[in-house]
Protein backbone atom coordinates (compact mmCIF):
# COMPACT_ATOMS: atom_id res chain seq x y z
CA UNK A 1 0.00 0.00 0.00
CA UNK A 2 1.62 3.13 -0.73
CA UNK A 3 1.49 6.15 1.30
CA UNK A 4 -0.46 9.30 1.07
CA UNK A 5 1.18 11.71 -2.02
CA UNK A 6 1.03 14.55 -4.07
CA UNK A 7 3.97 16.42 -6.16
CA UNK A 8 5.12 17.54 -3.11
CA UNK A 9 6.02 13.98 -2.12
CA UNK A 10 9.62 14.70 -0.23
CA UNK A 11 9.79 17.94 0.31
CA UNK A 12 10.67 17.51 3.66
CA UNK A 13 13.16 14.66 3.09
CA UNK A 14 15.08 16.98 0.54
CA UNK A 15 14.77 20.20 2.60
CA UNK A 16 17.91 18.54 4.62
CA UNK A 17 19.77 18.13 1.13
CA UNK A 18 18.98 21.45 -0.09
CA UNK A 19 18.41 23.69 2.75
CA UNK A 20 22.05 25.60 1.73
CA UNK A 21 20.16 26.38 -1.65
CA UNK A 22 18.48 28.97 -0.29
CA UNK A 23 19.76 32.06 -1.10
CA UNK A 24 19.49 35.93 -0.15
CA UNK A 25 16.95 38.24 -2.16
CA UNK A 26 17.59 40.81 -4.85
CA UNK A 27 16.35 44.79 -4.48
CA UNK A 28 13.41 44.45 -6.60
CA UNK A 29 12.03 47.80 -8.00
CA UNK A 30 8.77 49.20 -9.07
CA UNK A 31 5.50 47.70 -7.05
CA UNK A 32 2.08 47.35 -8.04
CA UNK A 33 -0.39 44.74 -6.85
CA UNK A 34 -2.08 42.12 -8.93
CA UNK A 35 -4.76 39.77 -8.77
CA UNK A 36 -6.98 37.05 -11.02
CA UNK A 37 -10.37 38.07 -10.98
CA UNK A 38 -12.36 40.38 -8.98
CA UNK A 39 -14.75 40.75 -5.89
CA UNK A 40 -13.79 40.09 -1.87
CA UNK A 41 -11.62 37.54 -1.59
CA UNK A 42 -11.71 35.06 1.81
CA UNK A 43 -9.58 36.66 4.67
CA UNK A 44 -7.15 33.67 4.25
CA UNK A 45 -6.77 34.67 1.06
CA UNK A 46 -3.73 36.90 0.47
CA UNK A 47 -3.10 39.79 -1.83
CA UNK A 48 0.23 39.85 -3.22
CA UNK A 49 2.32 42.81 -3.69
CA UNK A 50 3.89 41.99 -7.35
CA UNK A 51 7.46 43.68 -7.62
CA UNK A 52 9.52 43.92 -11.03
CA UNK A 53 12.62 42.11 -10.42
CA UNK A 54 15.31 41.31 -13.11
CA UNK A 55 16.44 38.13 -14.03
CA UNK A 56 19.60 36.43 -12.74
CA UNK A 57 21.20 33.82 -14.50
CA UNK A 58 23.01 30.88 -12.31
CA UNK A 59 26.39 29.86 -13.26
CA UNK A 60 26.61 27.61 -16.35
CA UNK A 61 22.84 28.22 -17.72
CA UNK A 62 21.75 29.75 -20.98
CA UNK A 63 19.12 32.77 -20.46
CA UNK A 64 18.16 32.97 -24.18
CA UNK A 65 14.97 34.65 -24.72
CA UNK A 66 15.08 35.54 -20.58
CA UNK A 67 18.39 37.97 -20.92
CA UNK A 68 18.03 41.17 -19.63
CA UNK A 69 14.06 39.85 -19.11
CA UNK A 70 12.21 40.48 -15.67
CA UNK A 71 9.50 38.92 -13.83
CA UNK A 72 7.06 39.97 -11.41
CA UNK A 73 6.97 38.12 -8.14
CA UNK A 74 5.69 39.30 -4.41
CA UNK A 75 7.63 41.83 -3.06
CA UNK A 76 11.30 40.93 -1.40
CA UNK A 77 11.61 37.92 -3.69
CA UNK A 78 14.00 36.72 -6.41
CA UNK A 79 14.11 35.44 -9.85
CA UNK A 80 16.69 33.24 -11.23
CA UNK A 81 16.94 31.55 -14.89
CA UNK A 82 17.90 28.32 -12.47
CA UNK A 83 18.06 26.16 -15.61
CA UNK A 84 18.02 25.79 -19.63
CA UNK A 85 15.77 22.81 -20.52
CA UNK A 86 14.19 23.15 -24.16
CA UNK A 87 10.66 22.21 -24.08
CA UNK A 88 10.20 22.05 -20.53
CA UNK A 89 7.00 21.11 -19.13
CA UNK A 90 5.90 19.46 -16.07
CA UNK A 91 7.62 19.01 -12.70
CA UNK A 92 8.12 16.43 -9.73
CA UNK A 93 10.70 16.16 -6.76
CA UNK A 94 12.14 12.84 -6.06
CA UNK A 95 13.17 12.31 -2.28
CA UNK A 96 16.78 12.66 -3.19
CA UNK A 97 16.57 16.50 -3.77
CA UNK A 98 16.71 16.16 -7.43
CA UNK A 99 13.60 17.17 -9.97
CA UNK A 100 12.40 15.74 -12.90
CA UNK A 101 11.24 17.36 -15.75
CA UNK A 102 9.12 15.51 -18.53
CA UNK A 103 9.89 17.85 -22.04
CA UNK A 104 6.74 16.53 -24.35
CA UNK A 105 7.83 16.67 -28.11
CA UNK A 106 11.30 16.82 -27.31
CA UNK A 107 10.55 13.17 -25.98
CA UNK A 108 12.50 12.99 -22.71
CA UNK A 109 12.17 12.56 -18.95
CA UNK A 110 15.26 14.53 -17.18
CA UNK A 111 16.74 14.55 -13.83
CA UNK A 112 17.76 17.65 -12.52
CA UNK A 113 20.49 17.50 -10.01
CA UNK A 114 20.90 21.33 -7.74
CA UNK A 115 25.05 22.06 -7.21
CA UNK A 116 24.22 24.89 -4.91
CA UNK A 117 23.99 28.75 -4.79
CA UNK A 118 24.47 30.12 -7.85
CA UNK A 119 24.94 27.43 -9.91
CA UNK A 120 22.30 25.50 -12.74
CA UNK A 121 21.94 22.01 -11.92
CA UNK A 122 23.44 19.26 -13.66
CA UNK A 123 21.13 17.69 -16.16
CA UNK A 124 20.52 14.29 -16.70
CA UNK A 125 18.82 12.12 -19.48
CA UNK A 126 16.58 9.33 -17.60
CA UNK A 127 14.61 8.49 -20.15
CA UNK A 128 14.42 9.20 -24.20
CA UNK A 129 12.47 8.13 -27.25
CA UNK A 130 9.24 9.03 -25.15
CA UNK A 131 5.49 9.60 -26.48
CA UNK A 132 4.54 13.26 -25.62
CA UNK A 133 5.66 13.08 -21.74
CA UNK A 134 3.63 15.41 -20.49
CA UNK A 135 2.59 14.49 -16.25
CA UNK A 136 4.68 13.10 -14.08
CA UNK A 137 4.33 12.45 -10.41
CA UNK A 138 6.24 11.02 -7.79
CA UNK A 139 5.30 8.74 -4.72
CA UNK A 140 6.21 5.86 -2.64
CA UNK A 141 5.46 2.19 -2.76
CA UNK A 142 6.60 -1.00 0.05
CA UNK A 143 9.47 1.37 0.44
CA UNK A 144 10.31 1.96 -3.07
CA UNK A 145 10.30 5.70 -4.72
CA UNK A 146 7.75 4.98 -7.99
CA UNK A 147 7.78 7.31 -11.04
CA UNK A 148 4.55 7.92 -12.77
CA UNK A 149 4.68 9.50 -16.03
CA UNK A 150 1.91 10.01 -18.84
CA UNK A 151 2.54 9.63 -22.46
CA UNK A 152 0.90 10.06 -25.50
CA UNK A 153 -1.40 6.84 -25.56
CA UNK A 154 -0.31 5.14 -22.27
CA UNK A 155 0.43 5.78 -18.58
CA UNK A 156 3.88 4.63 -16.89
CA UNK A 157 5.84 4.00 -14.31
CA UNK A 158 9.34 2.82 -13.13
CA UNK A 159 10.78 2.47 -9.89
CA UNK A 160 13.61 5.15 -9.03
CA UNK A 161 16.79 4.35 -7.38
CA UNK A 162 20.20 6.64 -7.08
CA UNK A 163 20.02 8.15 -10.36
CA UNK A 164 18.05 5.73 -12.49
CA UNK A 165 15.10 4.00 -13.62
CA UNK A 166 14.12 0.70 -13.61
CA UNK A 167 11.48 -1.91 -13.76
CA UNK A 168 9.14 0.22 -16.46
CA UNK A 169 5.32 -0.92 -16.16
CA UNK A 170 2.73 0.32 -18.21
CA UNK A 171 -0.52 0.60 -16.48
CA UNK A 172 -2.67 1.83 -19.52
CA UNK A 173 -2.06 1.44 -23.24
CA UNK A 174 -3.90 2.21 -26.09
CA UNK A 175 -5.00 6.17 -24.79
CA UNK A 176 -6.37 8.62 -27.97
CA UNK A 177 -4.08 11.07 -29.17
CA UNK A 178 -4.47 14.28 -30.96
CA UNK A 179 -6.62 17.04 -29.98
CA UNK A 180 -5.64 17.73 -26.57
CA UNK A 181 -3.60 14.28 -26.74
CA UNK A 182 -1.15 15.19 -23.79
CA UNK A 183 -1.79 12.83 -20.64
CA UNK A 184 -1.59 14.41 -17.11
CA UNK A 185 -1.08 12.97 -13.89
CA UNK A 186 -1.58 12.54 -10.21
CA UNK A 187 -0.90 9.88 -7.61
CA UNK A 188 -2.74 9.08 -4.05
CA UNK A 189 -2.68 6.72 -1.52
CA UNK A 190 -1.81 3.69 -4.75
CA UNK A 191 -3.99 5.41 -7.15
CA UNK A 192 -3.54 7.41 -10.44
CA UNK A 193 -5.48 10.18 -12.07
CA UNK A 194 -5.23 10.85 -15.48
CA UNK A 195 -7.02 12.75 -17.99
CA UNK A 196 -8.01 12.11 -21.92
CA UNK A 197 -8.89 15.42 -23.44
CA UNK A 198 -10.75 16.38 -26.05
CA UNK A 199 -10.20 15.77 -29.55
CA UNK A 200 -12.11 18.87 -30.63
CA UNK A 201 -12.93 22.46 -29.57
CA UNK A 202 -16.51 21.82 -29.38
CA UNK A 203 -17.58 18.43 -30.54
CA UNK A 204 -20.43 16.73 -28.85
CA UNK A 205 -18.79 13.75 -31.04
CA UNK A 206 -15.93 13.46 -28.70
CA UNK A 207 -18.41 12.11 -26.13
CA UNK A 208 -19.01 8.86 -27.77
CA UNK A 209 -15.64 7.91 -28.69
CA UNK A 210 -14.24 4.98 -28.03
CA UNK A 211 -11.92 5.01 -25.89
CA UNK A 212 -13.73 7.97 -24.37
CA UNK A 213 -12.30 11.57 -24.49
CA UNK A 214 -12.91 14.61 -22.33
CA UNK A 215 -12.76 12.54 -19.32
CA UNK A 216 -10.79 12.05 -15.94
CA UNK A 217 -10.16 8.47 -15.20
CA UNK A 218 -7.95 6.45 -12.20
CA UNK A 219 -5.96 3.27 -12.23
CA UNK A 220 -4.15 1.41 -9.62
CA UNK A 221 -0.96 1.40 -9.29
CA UNK A 222 -0.95 -2.40 -9.83
CA UNK A 223 -2.44 -1.32 -13.31
CA UNK A 224 -6.04 -2.65 -12.04
CA UNK A 225 -9.35 -1.00 -11.59
CA UNK A 226 -8.94 1.58 -14.70
CA UNK A 227 -12.35 3.29 -14.15
CA UNK A 228 -13.90 6.35 -15.02
CA UNK A 229 -14.47 9.03 -12.69
CA UNK A 230 -15.43 12.32 -14.79
CA UNK A 231 -17.30 13.32 -18.28
CA UNK A 232 -17.77 16.69 -20.30
CA UNK A 233 -14.19 17.74 -19.16
CA UNK A 234 -12.92 19.53 -22.11
CA UNK A 235 -8.92 19.29 -20.96
CA UNK A 236 -8.39 18.45 -17.56
CA UNK A 237 -4.50 19.16 -17.87
CA UNK A 238 -3.99 20.25 -14.35
CA UNK A 239 -4.56 17.55 -11.78
CA UNK A 240 -3.46 17.45 -8.38
CA UNK A 241 -4.83 15.70 -4.77
CA UNK A 242 -5.88 18.54 -2.09
CA UNK A 243 -5.47 18.21 1.68
CA UNK A 244 -8.50 16.11 2.31
CA UNK A 245 -7.86 13.96 0.01
CA UNK A 246 -10.04 14.58 -3.05
CA UNK A 247 -8.81 14.95 -6.82
CA UNK A 248 -9.34 18.05 -8.29
CA UNK A 249 -8.66 19.26 -11.52
CA UNK A 250 -7.96 22.99 -13.46
CA UNK A 251 -9.40 22.35 -16.72
CA UNK A 252 -9.33 24.50 -20.38
CA UNK A 253 -12.84 25.36 -21.55
CA UNK A 254 -13.73 26.03 -24.94
CA UNK A 255 -12.57 28.86 -27.80
CA UNK A 256 -14.81 30.87 -29.76
CA UNK A 257 -18.15 30.07 -28.28
CA UNK A 258 -21.23 31.27 -29.44
CA UNK A 259 -23.12 33.99 -27.67
CA UNK A 260 -25.53 31.81 -25.12
CA UNK A 261 -28.27 34.36 -23.64
CA UNK A 262 -31.76 34.79 -25.29
CA UNK A 263 -31.62 38.47 -23.93
CA UNK A 264 -32.86 42.15 -25.96
CA UNK A 265 -29.09 42.25 -27.55
CA UNK A 266 -30.38 39.79 -30.28
CA UNK A 267 -27.05 38.12 -30.39
CA UNK A 268 -28.27 34.70 -29.50
CA UNK A 269 -26.13 32.08 -31.11
CA UNK A 270 -23.69 34.45 -32.75
CA UNK A 271 -20.10 34.57 -31.91
CA UNK A 272 -19.66 38.04 -30.18
CA UNK A 273 -15.96 39.04 -29.65
CA UNK A 274 -16.78 40.58 -26.44
CA UNK A 275 -17.97 37.63 -25.62
CA UNK A 276 -15.80 35.25 -27.00
CA UNK A 277 -13.09 37.04 -25.04
CA UNK A 278 -14.44 36.76 -21.09
CA UNK A 279 -16.20 33.57 -21.95
CA UNK A 280 -16.06 30.66 -21.05
CA UNK A 281 -14.16 30.34 -17.78
CA UNK A 282 -11.90 28.04 -17.71
CA UNK A 283 -12.02 25.84 -13.86
CA UNK A 284 -10.75 24.36 -11.12
CA UNK A 285 -13.15 21.99 -9.33
CA UNK A 286 -13.44 19.28 -7.45
CA UNK A 287 -13.74 15.78 -9.25
CA UNK A 288 -15.24 13.04 -7.18
CA UNK A 289 -16.57 9.34 -9.38
CA UNK A 290 -20.06 10.73 -11.56
CA UNK A 291 -18.75 14.43 -11.81
CA UNK A 292 -20.04 15.90 -14.88
CA UNK A 293 -18.56 19.37 -16.04
CA UNK A 294 -20.80 19.78 -19.26
CA UNK A 295 -18.51 19.95 -22.17
CA UNK A 296 -19.69 20.72 -24.89
CA UNK A 297 -23.38 21.43 -23.82
CA UNK A 298 -23.08 23.48 -21.06
CA UNK A 299 -21.02 26.89 -20.91
CA UNK A 300 -19.76 28.18 -17.32
CA UNK A 301 -21.81 30.76 -16.69
CA UNK A 302 -20.52 34.14 -14.79
CA UNK A 303 -23.57 36.29 -14.60
CA UNK A 304 -23.19 38.12 -11.07
CA UNK A 305 -20.43 36.49 -10.12
CA UNK A 306 -17.62 38.91 -10.14
CA UNK A 307 -15.39 36.93 -7.92
CA UNK A 308 -15.76 34.17 -9.84
CA UNK A 309 -16.56 31.48 -7.77
CA UNK A 310 -18.97 28.52 -7.38
CA UNK A 311 -20.45 29.29 -11.00
CA UNK A 312 -22.82 27.02 -12.70
CA UNK A 313 -23.95 26.75 -16.49
CA UNK A 314 -25.56 27.87 -19.47
CA UNK A 315 -27.23 25.64 -22.22
CA UNK A 316 -24.59 25.96 -25.73
CA UNK A 317 -26.95 27.24 -28.59
CA UNK A 318 -25.19 25.23 -30.92
CA UNK A 319 -24.28 21.56 -28.88
CA UNK A 320 -27.57 22.06 -26.45
CA UNK A 321 -29.90 25.10 -27.62
CA UNK A 322 -33.45 23.48 -25.85
CA UNK A 323 -31.58 21.54 -22.96
CA UNK A 324 -32.10 17.90 -24.28
CA UNK A 325 -28.52 16.84 -24.65
CA UNK A 326 -27.79 17.89 -21.02
CA UNK A 327 -29.88 19.19 -18.11
CA UNK A 328 -27.33 21.95 -17.44
CA UNK A 329 -28.70 22.34 -13.74
CA UNK A 330 -27.44 18.96 -13.23
CA UNK A 331 -23.91 19.79 -14.08
CA UNK A 332 -21.71 19.87 -11.16
CA UNK A 333 -20.60 23.58 -10.29
CA UNK A 334 -17.72 25.29 -10.86
CA UNK A 335 -15.71 25.61 -7.47
CA UNK A 336 -13.42 28.45 -8.76
CA UNK A 337 -13.61 29.79 -12.06
CA UNK A 338 -10.52 31.86 -14.03
CA UNK A 339 -10.26 34.49 -16.63
CA UNK A 340 -11.33 33.03 -20.04
CA UNK A 341 -8.57 31.40 -21.92
CA UNK A 342 -6.04 31.17 -19.28
CA UNK A 343 -5.08 27.66 -20.17
CA UNK A 344 -4.43 26.05 -16.68
CA UNK A 345 -1.62 23.82 -16.60
CA UNK A 346 0.01 23.42 -13.80
CA UNK A 347 -1.66 22.76 -10.59
CA UNK A 348 -0.56 21.87 -6.90
CA UNK A 349 -1.19 21.98 -3.43
CA UNK A 350 1.16 23.11 -1.38
CA UNK A 351 0.15 22.36 2.54
CA UNK A 352 3.54 20.63 3.55
CA UNK A 353 5.75 22.36 1.60
CA UNK A 354 8.38 24.86 2.71
CA UNK A 355 6.84 28.00 1.13
CA UNK A 356 6.28 31.23 2.97
CA UNK A 357 3.55 30.77 5.29
CA UNK A 358 0.81 32.92 3.21
CA UNK A 359 1.51 30.39 0.24
CA UNK A 360 2.02 27.45 2.36
CA UNK A 361 -2.01 26.31 2.70
CA UNK A 362 -3.89 26.51 -0.85
CA UNK A 363 -3.32 25.55 -4.31
CA UNK A 364 -0.77 26.66 -7.12
CA UNK A 365 -2.45 27.71 -10.98
CA UNK A 366 -0.08 27.68 -13.67
CA UNK A 367 -1.40 28.91 -16.73
CA UNK A 368 0.18 29.51 -20.38
CA UNK A 369 -1.89 32.10 -22.06
CA UNK A 370 -4.33 32.50 -24.34
CA UNK A 371 -3.59 31.27 -28.10
CA UNK A 372 -6.28 33.31 -29.77
CA UNK A 373 -7.77 35.75 -27.71
CA UNK A 374 -7.18 39.55 -28.38
CA UNK A 375 -5.34 40.92 -26.36
CA UNK A 376 -3.67 37.73 -25.22
CA UNK A 377 -4.51 36.52 -21.86
CA UNK A 378 -1.43 36.28 -20.45
CA UNK A 379 0.77 33.35 -18.85
CA UNK A 380 0.63 33.53 -14.90
CA UNK A 381 1.30 31.75 -11.73
CA UNK A 382 -1.70 32.40 -8.76
CA UNK A 383 -2.31 31.37 -5.79
CA UNK A 384 -5.96 29.78 -4.17
CA UNK A 385 -5.96 29.66 -0.68
CA UNK A 386 -7.64 26.41 0.87
CA UNK A 387 -9.98 26.50 3.67
CA UNK A 388 -10.05 23.34 5.95
CA UNK A 389 -13.45 24.11 7.12
CA UNK A 390 -15.36 24.04 3.61
CA UNK A 391 -13.06 22.13 1.90
CA UNK A 392 -12.82 24.38 -0.95
CA UNK A 393 -10.29 27.03 -2.49
CA UNK A 394 -10.95 30.82 -2.21
CA UNK A 395 -10.33 33.15 -5.06
CA UNK A 396 -6.95 32.99 -7.05
CA UNK A 397 -4.57 35.77 -6.93
CA UNK A 398 -1.45 36.31 -9.31
CA UNK A 399 2.06 35.44 -8.00
CA UNK A 400 4.42 35.61 -10.53
CA UNK A 401 3.94 37.38 -13.57
CA UNK A 402 5.62 39.00 -16.73
CA UNK A 403 6.21 36.67 -19.49
CA UNK A 404 4.30 38.96 -21.93
CA UNK A 405 5.24 42.26 -23.06
CA UNK A 406 2.92 45.40 -23.14
CA UNK A 407 2.15 44.98 -26.53
CA UNK A 408 0.76 41.01 -26.19
CA UNK A 409 4.20 39.67 -27.41
CA UNK A 410 5.65 36.64 -25.21
CA UNK A 411 9.15 36.05 -24.47
CA UNK A 412 8.02 33.32 -22.43
CA UNK A 413 5.32 30.75 -21.23
CA UNK A 414 4.98 29.61 -17.88
CA UNK A 415 3.78 25.98 -17.84
CA UNK A 416 3.97 24.50 -14.51
CA UNK A 417 5.17 25.57 -10.54
CA UNK A 418 6.25 23.18 -7.96
CA UNK A 419 7.21 24.54 -4.57
CA UNK A 420 11.17 23.26 -3.72
CA UNK A 421 12.31 21.56 -0.71
CA UNK A 422 14.59 24.88 -0.34
CA UNK A 423 11.30 27.12 -0.18
CA UNK A 424 12.06 28.60 -3.42
CA UNK A 425 9.07 28.02 -6.11
CA UNK A 426 10.43 26.36 -9.16
CA UNK A 427 8.50 27.68 -12.63
CA UNK A 428 9.15 26.09 -16.08
CA UNK A 429 8.82 27.31 -19.26
CA UNK A 430 8.44 25.71 -22.46
CA UNK A 431 8.75 28.77 -24.89
CA UNK A 432 12.08 29.93 -23.65
CA UNK A 433 12.94 26.27 -22.32
CA UNK A 434 13.91 27.67 -18.47
CA UNK A 435 12.83 27.03 -15.58
CA UNK A 436 13.00 29.62 -12.98
CA UNK A 437 14.06 29.46 -9.42
CA UNK A 438 11.79 32.04 -7.56
CA UNK A 439 12.91 32.89 -3.77
CA UNK A 440 11.67 34.60 -0.84
CA UNK A 441 12.85 36.76 1.36
CA UNK A 442 15.46 35.07 3.95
Amino acid sequence: MSKPTTRLLSVITAAVLLGGLVACTGTPSGTTSSSAGGGAAPTDNPTVDLHTVRLSVADGADAGAADGRSLRVPSGWRAEVWADVPGARMAAWLPDGSMLVTTGDHGTLLRLDPRGNGKAPRVDELASGLEDPQGVAVTEQDGSTVVVLGEGTRIVTWHYRDGALSGRRVLVDGLPTGGHGGKFVAVHDGVVAYDIGSASNSDGADRRNHPDRAVIRQVHLDGTDDVRLATGVRNGEGLGFAPDGTLFAAVNQADNQPYPFRDDSGRYGERVQSYVDEHPNDQVTRITRGTELGWPFCQPDSRGKPDLLGLGYVDDPTNNPDGKALDCATVSPTMVGLPAHSAPIGFVFTRGSALPAMFGDGALITTHGSWNRQPPRPPSVSYSAWDDASRTLGQPRTIVEGFQDADGSRWGRSVDAVPGPDGSLYVTDDAAGLVYRLTPAA
